[in-house]
């Protein structure tokens, strides 16, 4: 573990933010377990017909799995730490001329 980072790991924001994360996986694993038990048994299956059970194994679950991101964002938990990280995300663009290739 970087020691650089660790007055951030000790934070309430980032323990949050791990938290959030955890539901928001837990939340998608139910939803893709339940459909993956609705669709077993085919279109005209009791699962893939009732709507009450589509609602709350696949809607709920993706709505509180978004929301708990969404107000839990990683830039709530990193807080000035991601910009101190500087990393780089920009793909330099490389211009292609007659004598070879140049960066722009």
């Amino acid at each position: 573990m970087d020691l650089k980072y660790a007055d951030l790991r000790c934070t309430r924001r980032f323990r949050l933010f791990i938290h959030a994360l955890v539901l928001s996986t837990v939340c998608i694993l139910i939803r893709s377990c339940f459909r993956v038990a609705e669709l077993s048994e085919g279109l005209s299956g009791s699962l893939f017909n009732n709507q009450i059970s589509f609602m709350i194994l696949d809607g709920a679950m993706m709505i509180v799995a978004i929301g708990a991101l969404v107000v839990l964002h990683p830039g709530f938990a990193f807080a000035g730490a991601w910009r101190d990280a500087n990393f780089n995300l920009r793909i330099k663009k490389v211009r292609v001329t007659d004598n070879g290739m140049e960066n722009k």
